[in-house]
């Protein structure tokens, strides 16, 4: 094997956290163990991959999408979906290129004047909770392991232990954790975002008053590996281009409506 950073060890990690953050990770872990909803059976294998299909009929493929997340770094990825959280892809996405442009490394970003990478998130919202928690993530000693700041060694460790890692950083819950892994770092995940959510709810996927954490538990079991990250593109989508799924019946892309539900009768 090629010689380079392999990351902190074990019990570095665990030194990394103090006693209520470890309480707070070992819960999230022990969480992801248990089904919410073990007497429900939807969706099925079948009725997932014909959602899929159906989709991709409607939004053509996500192949696009796929590359370019596949590209980051997980720093990157991590720091994106982060400048997400309370607004829209399209806003955060300025937001995070904007971010690049001035400040093109994360060790710049740390010794940047005060308001500086404030001011180049401003147009996502919350500029400064937001700085303020991927400053914090970028001290962190397990992300300072050689140099630059870096995630990369936890393409090396198992699902459980990104996980711990990933929701130890405050603001980081388990839709951002998702997308870093299922986009990233290919693992076998399924976000659950506000489209996603309200979907699967109208196609009764979920019982009514499921929160995202529990629709997230219980989709992350039930869609088949193989399109997972194909669905939760192609919800998304459709959750911004549907009036019939659109949350309160409005269109985030009204350029790319479609003119009948694909997901009817499913």
């Amino acid at each position: 094997m090629a010689d380079g950073p392999s990351g902190p060890t074990p019990s570095q990690l665990s030194a990394a956290l103090d006693p209520q953050e470890r309480e707070s990770a070992q819960a999230v872990v022990k969480s992801a163990a248990e089904e919410p909803y073990p007497d429900w059976a939807a969706p099925s294998r079948e009725a997932a991959v014909e959602a899929t299909a159906a989709l991709s009929l409607a939004h053509g493929d996500v192949e696009h999408k796929k590359a370019t997340e596949q590209r980051k770094s997980i720093l990157d990825s991590l720091v994106r979906t982060i400048l997400s959280q309370n607004t829209t892809d399209k806003t955060s996405a300025v937001a995070f290129a904007r971010l690049k442009e001035g400040l093109p490394t994360w060790s710049q970003v740390l010794d940047a004047k005060e308001g500086v990478a404030e001011e180049l998130v401003r147009c996502g919202g919350l500029a400064e909770v937001k700085m303020e928690r991927v400053r914090a993530i970028l001290r962190d000693d397990r992300v300072r392991t050689d140099g630059e700041p870096s995630l990369e060694w936890l393409h090396e460790r198992d699902d459980a232990e990104v996980k711990r890692v990933l929701t130890s950083f405050k603001g980081v819950g388990p839709k951002t954790v998702a997308c870093v892994m299922m986009f990233t770092m290919g693992r076998a995940e399924f976000p659950v975002d506000t489209h996603v959510l309200h979907i699967a709810k109208k196609l009764n996927w979920l019982p009514a008053d499921a929160s995202r954490e529990q629709a997230y538990e219980h989709l992350n079991r039930r869609v088949p590996n193989e399109c997972k990250l194909d669905l939760h593109i192609l919800l998304v989508e459709h959750g911004k281009c549907c009036a019939k799924c659109a949350k309160n019946g409005k269109l985030q892309k009204k350029e790319s409506a479609v003119d009948a539900c694909p997901l009817v009768g499913l």
